[in-house]
């Protein structure tokens, strides 16, 4: 998603119940829209993937309400099943 935006759903996720997510740079990536790289005068065009490991409930959370904020704006949602080796970390 746009480094712009992240500050924003990082918030979001807090409000929806998440525990913890970590914010991490992306350099290049290639999609529908073809190749895409950081570095642009600045970073109006850099793009940041939000990892957040949750509860079920909280996924569906997400899920449920994901137009609200994403709406038509670029972005990608993903979910899936994970074995978490330090659970108390996420308590």
């Amino acid at each position: 998603m746009e480094a712009v935006r992240a500050e924003q759903v990082t918030a979001w996720l807090d409000k929806l119940g998440a525990k913890g997510w970590t914010v991490l740079p992306v350099s290049a990536g290639r999609g529908r829209q073809g190749l895409r790289r950081s570095g642009a005068p600045g970073g109006i065009f850099d793009n940041v993937v939000i990892l957040c490991i949750t509860s079920a409930e909280v996924a569906g959370r997400v899920v449920e309400r994901q137009e609200e904020l994403l709406g038509a704006r670029p972005a990608i949602v993903t979910i899936s099943d994970c074995m978490v080796l330090r659970p108390d970390h996420f308590a």
